[in-house]
C-alpha cells in the first residue's frame, strides 16, 4: 500500500499545486490585465457601477457576478463557482458527517430545484423524533417563506450547530394547512454505502456517491458484513452514481483487484498512470451494475473492472463523463472547481462523452422520470387537474397572475429510513434481475 498511498497524495495535491502558482503568479497576472483593453474595460465598468450606479451595489456582487460571466463564457459544465457558503456545505458533505435534522431532500422541479420534497427520513434521526414524514414539501423555514426556494437554499436554512432549533412549516398530503414542527438539530453520519443478502447467497452492495471521504471505509464493513452473512457471490450497485472523490474511487476498484492498473490521466497531451492494483483484494465472483447516471468515479471503477478482466458490467451504457477537475480555495471563502484533466481506463480509453459499454446490455426501468408542465391563461379560482391516460395525477396551483406548473415524479425506489441497509425487489427491477442471474452464472462457472 506505500506505492498506492504516495500516488494518491501527488493526486490530491493538485489542487494546492495549482492554488499555489496561482497566487505566485497574481502580480504578473494583474499586470496582463491592465495591459489589455478588455481588462481595463472591466476595472472600468467596476469603477462606474460602484460609484455611481442609482442603487448602492456590494462589491461582493459584482464580482461574484463577473466571476459567474467568466465560467459561464467557457460554456463547461465542470467549471464552476462555489459561493463560501455552498463551499462550505461541500466540504462538509465530502466529511461523512454533518449538523443537521436526518432527513433527504429533493426537488419535485429538478429543472429549478424547487418544489422541495422529502424523500426519505432516518430511523432514530431527529427528523424522525420530530414527527417529519416522506412526502412532506417545505413551505416555511423559521417563519420565512421557502415555498421557491432551491433545494441548496433549503439545505443552507436546515443545516446548523447540534442543539440549535429550526422551525418547519411543512405542506403534507391531506392537510389544508401546513403542518408546524421544531426540529432539534443533531449530528447526522452521511452513508452511501448500502448492502444487504440476496437469495442463494448473492451478496449486494449499492454506492450511491463518492462524493464522501468515508465511501471506502464503508464499502470494507458492507462487503465484511455480507460474507459474514455467507455471500459467495457480489453485485456491486454504481447505478445513479454520479461519482465524486477520485481517490475513492480508485480505492474501490482496488478493492477488488489483486493486479494490474486502475486509471491513467491525460493532462494537457501527458498521459500518466494515476493508480495500480495492491496485492490484496476481495476475491468473490462479482458483476457491476450501471446506468445511464452512472457518471465519473463510477465509471472509473467499472472501466478497472472490467479492463482487467474482474468483472463483467451489466445496464446501460454509462453517462461518459471521463474528465476531472481541481478545486482551488479562494480568499472569500468560496471555490473554484474547474476542468483540468482526463482520465483513461486501463486499456487507455478515453470514455468521455462515450461512456462505458456494458458486457451485458440492459434497460433500467427503474430510472425515475419526471412529467413537468406549465401553461398560463387561467383565471384565478379555476380548477385545473391533470389526466394522463385517464388516471388523475393530480391538480394544478394557479398563481396570481394565471400560471400553473405541475410537476410529477414517477417510480421513486422505495428507500430504507435504516442507514446502510438496501431495500431490493428482484422481480420488480429487471436490470437488477439480469445482474443476478449474470453472477449465478459466473460463479457457476468459477467453480467448474
Amino acid at each position: 500500500m506505500k506505492q498506492r498511498t504516495l500516488v494518491l497524495l501527488v493526486l490530491l495535491g493538485l489542487p494546492l499545486v495549482a492554488s499555489a502558482q496561482f497566487f505566485n503568479n497574481f502580480t504578473d497576472l494583474s499586470g496582463d490585465v491592465l495591459d489589455t483593453p478588455a481588462g481595463r474595460t472591466l476595472l472600468q465598468v467596476y469603477g462606474a457601477l460602484n460609484a455611481g450606479y442609482l442603487n448602492k451595489v456590494e462589491d461582493n456582487t459584482l464580482f461574484e457576478g463577473a466571476i459567474n460571466g467568466m465560467l459561464e463564457s467557457l460554456e463547461d459544465p465542470y467549471t464552476s463557482y462555489a459561493t463560501p457558503e455552498q463551499a462550505a456545505q461541500e466540504v462538509e458533505n465530502r466529511s461523512g458527517s454533518f449538523e443537521g435534522i436526518g432527513a433527504v431532500l429533493q426537488p419535485r422541479n429538478p429543472s429549478e430545484g424547487t418544489i422541495v420534497e422529502v424523500i426519505n427520513v432516518y430511523e432514530g434521526s431527529p427528523a424522525a423524533e420530530a414527527g417529519v414524514r416522506v412526502g412532506d414539501i417545505f413551505v416555511e423555514i423559521d417563519g420565512k417563506n421557502v415555498r421557491d426556494a432551491t433545494t441548496d437554499e433549503i439545505v443552507s436554512q436546515v443545516r446548523g450547530p447540534a442543539g440549535t432549533e429550526v422551525r418547519l412549516g411543512l405542506r403534507r398530503p391531506g392537510r389544508a394547512q401546513p403542518v408546524r414542527l421544531t426540529v432539534t438539530r443533531g449530528s447526522i453520519d452521511i452513508v452511501d454505502v448500502k448492502s444487504t443478502l440476496l437469495p442463494q447467497n448473492v451478496g449486494y452492495v449499492s454506492i450511491s456517491s463518492f462524493a464522501n471521504e468515508r465511501v471506502f471505509d464503508q464499502l470494507d464493513a458492507a462487503l465484511t458484513s455480507v460474507r459474514e452473512q455467507g455471500a459467495s457471490a457480489l453485485i456491486l450497485d454504481l447505478r445513479n452514481n454520479g461519482g465524486g472523490l477520485l481517490d475513492q474511487g480508485i480505492r474501490v476498484a482496488d478493492e477488488f483487484l489483486s493486479e494490474g492498473d486502475i486509471v491513467f490521466q491525460r493532462a494537457r497531451g501527458v498521459t500518466q498512470r494515476l493508480a495500480e492494483a495492491d496485492p490484496a483484494a476481495f476475491d468473490l465472483p462479482m458483476v457491476v451494475l450501471v446506468n445511464r447516471n452512472s457518471a465519473s468515479a463510477s465509471e472509473i471503477v467499472a472501466g478497472a473492472l472490467q479492463d482487467n478482466g474482474r468483472a463483467e458490467v451489466v445496464g446501460e451504457k454509462t453517462f461518459g463523463k471521463g474528465v476531472g477537475q481541481s478545486v482551488i480555495s479562494l480568499p472569500n471563502g468560496g471555490q473554484l472547481v474547474y476542468l483540468s484533466f482526463e482520465w483513461l481506463t486501463p486499456d487507455r480509453r478515453s470514455i468521455n462523452e462515450k461512456g462505458i459499454l456494458p458486457d451485458i446490455v440492459v434497460d433500467d426501468t427503474l430510472v425515475s422520470e419526471v412529467l413537468a408542465l406549465e401553461g398560463q391563461g387561467a383565471k384565478r379560482g379555476q380548477k385545473i387537474e391533470i389526466l394522463v391516460d385517464g388516471k388523475k395525477l393530480g391538480n394544478a396551483q394557479i398563481d396570481a397572475e394565471g400560471n400553473f406548473t405541475f410537476v410529477q415524479a414517477f417510480d421513486v425506489p422505495q428507500d430504507s429510513a435504516v442507514q446502510g441497509e438496501a431495500l431490493v425487489n428482484l422481480e420488480g427491477d429487471p436490470a437488477l434481475r439480469a445482474a443476478f442471474d449474470e453472477v449465478l452464472a459466473v460463479s457457476a462457472r468459477a467453480q467448474q
